[in-house]
């Protein structure tokens, strides 16, 4: 996973192109292209050959996964640049206030949601099939960062983390209005939410789960 901000001239136009397309699909979404959006649908969308799309992608669903890969990628990147007085889960909720990070979700929520809706019809694997997918290449990632680190400590650190996103993107989802639900046009104040749930899911990891509230009268004992 490579930064927008960093990397040699050929990696910047790479990256360049690759957020070209991905926006010719957010535009086909905003356009009401309906369901089952095709390779030839987006290269003509982005103005470029078939052939030039499969050259930065090797499949639809790889343009529709791209901006969380992205989104990961900066979380990553502000683990590898945090100082040794940082705390871990601070530089990644610090990560998730710059502009780049905050448009990225907004392709996240909006490719979700029509994932999901994908999901729902076809059976075809959604956002939360990403984020799951996401966790070996997350693990190498802050396994180099700290390579003195448990292995296991690393995945449970990971598995946390992503499941926490996760857990934001399905809290999210299940709070779309229903004609917001297929990510044809999802709303800034909309985005706006999905982000803020996103930064609460670290602060919980942060923060720790002392403050949860049982409502339960049972104990352990009672199990």
């Amino acid at each position: 996973m490579t930064s927008l901000s960093t990397g040699t001239r050929r990696e910047l136009n790479k990256l360049a192109t690759k957020q070209a397309i991905v926006e010719a699909l957010a535009e086909l979404l905003r356009q009401g292209a309906g369901t089952a959006i095709t390779a030839t649908q987006i290269a003509e969308s982005a103005g470029i050959s078939r052939r030039t799309l499969f050259n930065y992608f090797p499949s639809v669903d790889a343009v529709f996964s791209y901006p969380l890969h992205q989104v990961l990628g900066a979380m990553v990147d502000s683990i590898n640049n945090l100082s040794d007085s940082t705390p871990l889960v601070e530089a990644i909720i610090q990560s998730l206030k710059s502009d780049d990070v905050a448009q990225m979700l907004g392709q996240v929520a909006q490719f979700g949601a029509y994932l999901h809706a994908e999901e729902a019809s076809s059976g075809q694997p959604g956002m939360m099939h990403e984020w799951q997918k996401a966790t070996s290449e997350v693990v190498e990632q802050v396994a180099r960062r700290y390579p003195m680190a448990d292995r296991f400590s690393i995945r449970v650190f990971t598995h946390s983390l992503l499941g926490a996103g996760q857990a934001a993107f399905d809290e999210w989802i299940e709070r779309l209005p229903a004609a917001e639900t297929h990510g044809l046009d999802i709303s800034p104040e909309l985005i706006a939410n999905f982000h803020s749930l996103i930064t609460q899911a670290m602060q919980t990891l942060d923060q720790g789960f002392t403050a949860l509230t049982l409502t339960s009268t049972s104990t352990l004992k009672d199990i």
